[in-house]
């Protein structure tokens, strides 16, 4: 077994990331709250936090009201102190965020951008940002299938182009990167809206799908157990792909112009493969190209199809656009004081 150990430097960045976790995790805390939930020292954390709100990283909410004995002192994340910035590329634009430590997006705005080069644009941007904000994270959401700091895309001509942006990025700028791809982040943002609506929800527990319709594509972004399913080449949620009648795709068949009959026969089928290899308590359905009108008759349809302890939990995502947004702030905000690296010896 490999054991991880960390030299004096890091270890100090690693408590740090484990008493910032925990503030943040819980909103505010006091320091016997993060004591119980690190095992790290009392006099250690007093040290720790004193060093946080020398640096202008936390405040004091006061004291918390007196069980008997001496009164808590309870801290919290000042949220104009550091930022996570993330771009969500679509196909002829990309639109940034800034994201507090919180998840918080406190502004947004669009980038213009060649199509075959948006990392031009993005430098730009950010060589200007950095010097305004403290940015401690970066996030990237791209229309493609991600793997080892880029992502692979098709061109005109069908063909699997390889785009190494987040290489790059992570190069010029020293600070962590997350790149995600757009469905699996869109699932990360619906489920994360549906959590504040239904804040009872265990995220650890979420288990859904984002069926996403766009023109002649089917995809979808899975979650599994609170953690997204990527597959072992991140090819997990390709459905377009999938053969439909040994002549075409379902890409393909489904950029006919179905009646309502078959569209609701053929999304319906969708669902049933998704509910019996995943079995999922619900799952959204969105996209230019999904008609909201047949959703009750996919219901029935399914109803038909699948046993009742396999029936999903059928919701509509108006906005796949906000969800985006969301899933690439949370994610990006995840990543912010991420970057503590542990020695293998």
């Amino acid at each position: 077994m490999d054991l991880c150990t960390a030299r004096p430097p890091v270890l100090k960045q690693a408590n740090l990331s484990f008493v910032r976790k925990v503030i943040k995790n819980k909103g505010s805390a006091t320091r016997a709250e993060i004591a119980l939930e690190t095992n790290i020292s009392s006099t250690t954390i007093r040290s720790l936090l004193l060093e946080m709100q020398q640096n202008g990283e936390i405040e004091s909410l006061g004291y918390d009201q007196s069980s008997g004995g001496r009164k808590a002192e309870r801290y919290r994340f000042k949220k104009d102190r550091y930022y996570g910035v993330a771009f969500c590329i679509m196909e002829h634009a990309i639109h940034y965020l800034l994201v507090n430590i919180c998840g918080e997006i406190v502004e947004n705005g669009s980038l213009h951008s060649p199509e075959t080069d948006p990392v031009s644009s993005i430098i730009s941007f950010l060589d200007v940002l950095t010097t305004q904000k403290e940015i401690k994270a970066i996030g990237l959401g791209v229309p493609g299938i991600t793997d080892e700091g880029g992502y692979f895309k098709e061109n005109e001509d069908a063909v699997l182009v390889y785009h190494d942006i987040g290489k790059v990025i992570s190069k010029k700028y020293h600070l962590p990167v997350v790149l995600e791809n757009n469905l699996n982040a869109i699932a990360i943002g619906f489920a994360t809206c549906y959590k504040q609506k239904f804040p009872c929800e265990n995220t650890e527990n979420t288990n859904m799908a984002f069926l996403h319709f766009d023109k002649g594509c089917v995809s979808a972004g899975f979650i599994c157990n609170g953690k997204i399913i990527r597959g072992c080449r991140h090819y997990a949620g390709e459905l377009g792909l999938i053969p439909e009648n040994g002549e075409e795709t379902l890409g393909e068949y489904m950029a006919r112009p179905l009646d309502g009959i078959g569209y609701t026969k053929t999304v319906s089928k969708i669902i049933s493969w998704i509910c019996g290899v995943l079995n999922p308590q619900y799952i959204a359905l969105g996209g230019p190209a999904f008609h909201k009108i047949y959703l009750p008759s996919i219901c029935e349809t399914l109803a038909a199809l699948l046993p009742a302890p396999m029936q999903p939990e059928l919701l509509y995502a108006p906005d796949v656009r906000h969800d985006y947004y969301e899933g690439m702030a949370s994610l990006t905000a995840e990543k912010i004081f991420s970057d503590v690296q542990l020695i293998k010896e």
